[in-house]
């Protein structure tokens, strides 16, 4: 061996540590013999360790090594590309491996003009110093070309590490993802053109005003077809109306008229959502909603979510009257509800050009009856409904009466309010001097009623 020999693999066992690139020693037994500091991700990314065996991926690339003497190959480690170049030293009976990143170039690399979307690329003070011929329609609406400044909103974005955004140019919308590339100082702009997706959203945003959320994604998630189709099922329907809403239209300016029936029918939605159900349909001020389909809890469980819904539009509805109050009405806003279980027929109705997904049978025709019979700002039950909520929901035997295609007198019942648990106290009492309170909540039937008692107090007491 001659000395420039001997002095070559004195040098590289030193394998200096301040070398800027990945070095890594092997032996031709496949052993990780060394390693520097700039190697750690590599090493950590196999999880090996020093005198471990390399794994098979890197083993492939020893042997050709070994086969050939020399071998570059490229790996890529997380989200980093290297280019490795190995070289067999027969003095050291092992493979020294040579690392280079190369994420940046490979970068580079993707600005081939045979893109066919939009690549742009900018410098850190936001001037633009390539882009493809996809991008021809981006920079003639922003009025750029090369070395101009990009808009601010966009600069912004990018300064803000909003790397994806997306951005309405001239009659297009553009969904961008940039990228910083630290090696050469500048960004890279990769766009897509979603103006076809964004208009579709918005004709499907418009049509999911005409359906209930459940039925919307229930066709559009494909579990329902759009084809006249119905089934039956147990579902609990829920009718509520404004009582004398005829005689309120007639003294209200169309304008102030929409505002109100706007914003009760809107607060009621939102709770019937809430709760889980599907709106039928509203007839004027009137709403018809159902439980059961097209997703189910259960029967009980259905049940027990109708009449909770109908308790907390009837505490919204002491909000409400005070926007109705505003308009100088003498009449107050005083609804009606009525529910009741039973089998019904669901599904899509109607013709071949035009269906109606909604509820037909005598149940629903009954739950309507109890609506009309229920006393003003009240929920009237059937004895259907009221088997399968009485130990959740307090109710009040309330009348009988009989149906049409009804053998026997229906049995219906008033809700008063959810039951209780044990642990909580029946009773209130509080005092204070000149005053004293004491309420059984065992007794009250009309919270309402109590509530309109202390407020006069109070009005009496400020007078």
């Amino acid at each position: 061996m001659s000395i420039n020999d001997k002095e070559l693999i004195n040098l590289l066992k030193k394998f200096p540590d301040e070398n800027p690139n990945p070095v890594i020693r092997i032996s031709k037994d496949g052993i990780l013999e060394y390693f520097n500091t700039p190697s750690k991700d590599i090493i950590k990314y196999y999880d090996l360790s020093l005198k471990e065996k390399i794994p098979d991926q890197i083993l492939t690339h020893l042997n050709q090594t070994l086969r050939k003497s020399k071998h570059n190959f490229e790996l890529k480690i997380n989200s980093s590309s290297f280019q490795f170049k190995a070289i067999y030293i027969e003095g050291l009976q092992s493979v020294n491996i040579y690392g280079t990143d190369i994420t940046a170039k490979k970068v580079i690399d993707k600005f081939p003009d045979s893109n066919p979307n939009p690549v742009i690329r900018i410098n850190y003070k936001g001037i633009v110093k390539y882009f493809n011929s996809a991008s021809t329609y981006i920079m003639k609406e922003l009025e750029l070309s090369l070395e101009s400044l990009m808009p601010n909103h966009i600069i912004e974005k990018i300064s803000n590490n909003k790397m994806k955004f997306e951005l309405p140019i001239g009659k297009r919308v553009y969904l961008f993802h940039a990228i910083k590339v630290h090696e050469f100082n500048f960004f890279i702009m990769y766009g897509t053109d979603i103006t076809d997706t964004k208009d579709k959203e918005q004709i499907l945003q418009k049509l999911s005003k005409y359906f209930s959320p459940q039925i919307y994604n229930s066709i559009f998630s494909g579990q329902l077809d759009v084809t006249i189709n119905t089934s039956r099922k147990d579902l609990t329907v829920f009718f509520s109306d404004i009582k004398s809403f005829t005689t309120i239209t007639e003294k209200l300016e169309p304008e102030v008229l929409t505002k109100l029936i706007t914003s009760y029918l809107t607060a009621m939605t939102d709770i019937a959502i809430e709760y889980g159900g599907t709106v039928d349909k509203y007839i004027g001020d009137a709403i018809m909603i159902f439980f059961g389909d097209p997703n189910s809890n259960g029967k009980k469980k259905d049940a027990i979510a109708c009449v909770s819904m109908a308790l907390k539009m009837k505490k919204a509805l002491k909000t409400l009257r005070k926007g109705w109050e505003e308009t100088g009405l003498s009449e107050s806003l005083d609804v009606r509800m009525g529910i009741h279980t039973d089998v019904c027929t669901v599904g899509n109705f109607g013709s071949k050009d035009r269906l109606d997904y909604t509820v037909l049978g005598n149940g629903v025709n009954l739950a309507s009856r109890l609506e009309s019979s229920a006393s003003s700002n009240e929920i009237l039950i059937s004895e259907n409904t009221h088997n399968l909520v009485k130990n959740e929901i307090k109710c009040i035997y309330y009348d009988t009466f009989q149906v049409k295609g009804k053998s026997h007198p229906i049995k219906t019942f008033q809700v008063v309010r959810k039951v209780q648990g044990e642990k909580v106290s029946q009773k209130i009492n509080a005092a204070s001097e000149g005053f004293s309170l004491s309420i059984d909540k065992r007794k009250i039937t009309d919270i309402d009623e109590i509530i309109s008692v202390l407020e006069d107090s109070i009005d009496k007491l400020t007078d």
